[in-house]
């Protein structure tokens, strides 16, 4: 048995209520972290048999049922596979790359999603390319109406996927490199360098090269949402 998503899950407890602040080059993103998002991240809302919002895991009752039932990567995915079948391949690559992304966001791009036939409610995409799959975390990003609030909160992380093309930002007029990942220091009032690598703390950020291909594959074996 594997636990990936147990130690994901485990791993991401230590950013639990943390806000944060991803700066581009013009775009900024005020996130609060927590750990009631990780599962739709991860898509394994999927686990569900029922469309019944009143029955339905999600949120918060998602991830306490998979954690305090230590449910195995192939006890969930075989729900998965039962419930959602066309669903499972895309969950196991957001399983296997999630906290990797994560750890490595400082050498992503900010992209605008121009793809509108879609359910996605993200306005903005962060994209990493691994091999030929770029892998997106999808961010939408609300005006707020009062800027009194420290930290603000203006953005959510919505969902993660990967896809081997670019239908999904391939109009963006903006792409941005990550300049800066921040942490809301509450006692000090103030954002702080932040990473969520923990065991890697750089003084000078390695950028990777980053291309949009002119021609992209038409077969995509990656789902959304």
């Amino acid at each position: 048995m594997s636990y990936k998503i147990q130690e994901t899950f485990e791993w991401f407890e230590q950013f639990n209520k943390i806000d944060i602040k991803i700066k581009g080059e013009t775009k900024e993103f005020n996130i609060e972290l927590e750990n009631k998002n990780l599962p739709h991240l991860l898509g394994l809302q999927y686990i569900n048999s029922t469309k019944n919002d009143v029955v339905m895991l999600k949120g918060r009752r998602l991830h306490n049922y998979i954690k305090f039932n230590k449910l195995s990567d192939e006890e969930i995915l075989e729900k998965i596979k039962n419930n959602s079948p066309s669903m499972e391949e895309s969950v196991k690559s957001r399983i296997e790359t999630f906290q990797e992304f994560m750890e490595n966001i400082e050498k992503s791009y900010i992209l605008e999603k121009t793809y509108l036939n879609t359910t996605i409610k993200s306005n903005y995409l962060i994209v990493q390319s691994k091999g030929e799959e770029f892998l997106h975390l999808g961010v939408k990003q609300n005006q707020i109406a009062s800027f009194d609030i420290i930290p603000k909160k203006d953005s959510w992380l919505e969902t993660y996927f990967s896809r081997d093309d670019i239908k999904y930002f391939q109009n963006s007029k903006i792409i941005e490199e990550v300049k800066g990942l921040y942490k809301y220091n509450d006692e000090k009032e103030r954002f702080e360098t932040f990473t969520f690598n923990d065991k890697r703390i750089e003084k000078t950020k390695e950028v990777e090269d980053f291309t949009i291909p002119k021609k992209t594959k038409g077969n995509n074996k990656s789902k959304e949402r």
